[in-house]
Order: C-alpha cells, then structure tokens, then sequence
C-alpha cells in the first residue's frame, strides 16, 4: 500500500486504523470541509452564495456572520423558515464533483459516522448504491428514541449531530439556537445512551473538515466532553493542517488531536485503497434482475399507487420509469433519490417514535405532494 501513498499519507498509521474500522472502534466525524465543491469554493461559501447573503437589503436574512456562519432573521419564524427551505433546496441538488469520494466513503466499512452538517448527501449516496444504513440526528430539547439499533459496519449509522434538514426545527442556524443545543446537551436526555456509550468506546476518531477555527468549536468538544477522563485513551486523527499554529497547538494540547496535513478526498482514496487491499471494502448488491423485468407503469398508474398511500410501490415503479429514460431523466433520479431519503428518515422517525401523529401525517402528506409532482415531471420527459 506504501508505494501508493502521497508522502504525508505514509506517517500515518494505516494497519491500527484498518483494524480499528474493522473492530467498529473508529467513528468518523465529517465537517462541511469534507463536502468541497471545488477547491477555490468552500462548500459553507457556495451555501451562502445560494442564499444571496451578500444581497442588500436581504428579504430574511439581517445578517449572515462569516465566522461562524449562524444568521439573524429579520422575523423570527417566518423568514427563518423561508430560508431553512433554501438551505433544504441547496443540499437536496446533486454533487457530481463529490461523486467519487462519497462512493468510495459509502463503501469503506465505518460503523458510526457522525456528521456537523444537518444534510443528508452521503445517506443519499448509500440509497443510491443500495446499501443499508440507519439514519438519525439530535433533535435538541427532545428525547431520545426509545429504540435503538447498534450500529454496525454491515448496517452502519450516519448521525447528524447538529440536527436534519429534514426536521427544521432541529438545525441550529442562530446563536440561540446554539445556545439552546448546548443546554440540551447538558441536560443529556436527547442522545441515547447506548449511542454515547459506543463514542465513548471507541478506539479512535477521525476528523475530516471540521471547523476548528470557528469560536464555539472548542466549547463543543468541551460541552460533547471530548477532553474528558473517559475519552482521553482515545486517537483523535485530524486530516488537514491549521494556518494557524498557536490554534493547533491548542488542540493538540487540550484535545490530544493530531494533525496530519492533508486533504480529505485524498485520505478518502488512499483508506479505501488501504480497504480494498485488506478485503474490507463493501460488496455493493448486484442489480435485481427482476427490476429490469418488471412491468412499466404508466405515471396515471404510479399517481394511483401514491393515492392509495403505497409509496414504497409508487418510488419501485418510478425509478424504473426513469431508468428507461435515461439520460434525459437524471435530474428526476436524484429528485427521486432526495424522495426516498425523506421518506425513509421518517420510516426511522415513526419506528423510534420521535415524530407525533400530527407531525407524520404533514410530512407524509407532503411527501406525496412532492411525489405526484415528480411523477408529473416524469410523464413530460420527452415532450
């Protein structure tokens, strides 16, 4: 494996992690530096961008900080909603650009990936290879599931630790929101047990673009007790170099980190590589063939299907519709793919009984707005 590394890759000890992941003993944490579009373009500034933070006079937002990329709403509740569905609308568009590197991530065998941004474009990406995984996020100032599934690298869990986008109200986008995430975590009732108690187990973490220069990182780590007796054994591996050395100096010095200077797609390719050389990595399912044979049905036929509330059967028959209509249709298929993501985080919520009745009902019920809006997109393919 050594002759394929770039000269940074070769410091780092590639047979302890390799052995860790294989002994579900190593969490990633992934950061909105993991998600670069493109590398003049962070993706935290191409979300601005979509938003028109630099317009004046903004229609909802009074203020967007750059240092810590929390907004002020000019009205609360209104103009913040107006914007979580920009934010919604920019994270649910596809990433050719990121393509590869999620494929290879999907199919490295983490158990536990833990995630600071509130999207859902690596679970996404599992969906789309037809590979298994439990989805779930904090919902602060709510308790936890009462179910919970221990991750595994055969059905691994992708943790959304600052809240979904699916659940707007979960995101944290203002200070108070910030601050009342961080009193929820005090308080301890809104992350399972068994969930901390496998961080709390683990042998080693890796950190892939997180925002260590953001003020209120240093009071998270403190506040997820990442500096603490019980979690002190634990490596903590962060792959990228600081520009600032007194910063790095700090968290190597408070929170044991090490820093290795390099970037996440790279170390993303040399660990699947590393995988692959130790047959580790996933073995993706064969096509159904019964897929291919199935019959057609026409979008009057799948909008009866989403009538009839079986949406399961209505997303089967979709994608093949579309699958038959590729390349006009690749658009719709990942419109299709944010659809059944939606869709079976809820599943997720209603099997662990975190959404009440009223709440399920408005989003299964959009959902199927949404669907019968695609199905009619579909039917103009062509036209």
């Amino acid at each position: 494996m050594t002759e394929t590394l770039n000269p940074v890759s070769k410091e780092l000890d590639w047979a302890n992690i390799i052995d860790s992941i294989e002994a579900e003993k190593c969490v990633l944490f992934l950061g909105s530096g993991f998600y670069q579009i493109a590398p003049e373009q962070s993706f935290e500034n191409a979300l601005a961008e979509w938003l028109g933070v630099e317009q004046k006079d903004h229609p909802s937002i009074q203020v967007y900080n750059d240092d810590d990329g929390f907004f002020l709403f000019r009205e609360e509740r209104s103009h913040k909603r107006n914007v979580t569905r920009q934010i919604k609308s920019f994270y649910n568009q596809a990433f050719p650009a990121m393509d590869a590197r999620l494929a290879q991530l999907a199919k490295i065998p983490f158990h536990l990936i833990v995630s600071l941004v509130p999207d859902n474009i690596l679970a996404r990406k599992f969906d789309e290879l037809g590979l298994p995984y439990q989805p779930d996020f904090y919902f602060r100032k709510r308790p936890h599931s009462k179910v919970f599934e221990k991750p595994s690298h055969h059905k691994p869990m992708i943790y959304n630790l600052m809240g979904n986008i699916e659940a707007p109200d979960s995101i944290v986008l203002t200070h108070s929101d910030f601050f009342d995430y961080l009193e929820s975590v005090f308080n301890g009732n809104s992350m399972h047990p068994e969930l901390r108690e496998e961080l709390e187990s683990a042998e080693r973490y890796i950190f892939l673009g997180l925002p260590y220069e953001k003020w209120y990182f240093q009071l998270l780590l403190r506040v997820l007790s990442v500096h603490s007796e019980k979690l002190r054994g634990v490596v903590r591996t962060a792959l990228e170099k600081l520009s600032n050395n007194k910063l790095e100096t700090l968290y190597k010095e408070e929170f044991k980190i090490n820093f290795h200077p390099n970037q996440p797609e790279v170390f993303v390719q040399n660990l699947y590589g590393a995988c692959g050389e130790a047959g580790l990595l996933k073995t993706l399912p064969p096509p159904d063939p019964a897929l291919a044979k199935l019959e057609e049905r026409s979008p009057e036929e799948i909008k009866e299907l989403i009538a009839l509330a079986q949406l399961e059967q209505a997303f089967l028959y979709l994608q093949v519709y579309l699958d038959r209509r590729k390349p006009q249709s690749h658009a719709l298929i990942n419109e299709l793919l944010v659809l059944r993501n939606r869709y079976h985080l809820l599943r997720q919520r209603e099997n662990r009984g975190t959404i009440d009745e009223k709440d399920l009902r408005i989003e299964y019920n959009q959902i199927s707005e949404l669907s019968l809006a695609l199905v009619d997109k579909a039917a103009g393919l062509g036209k």
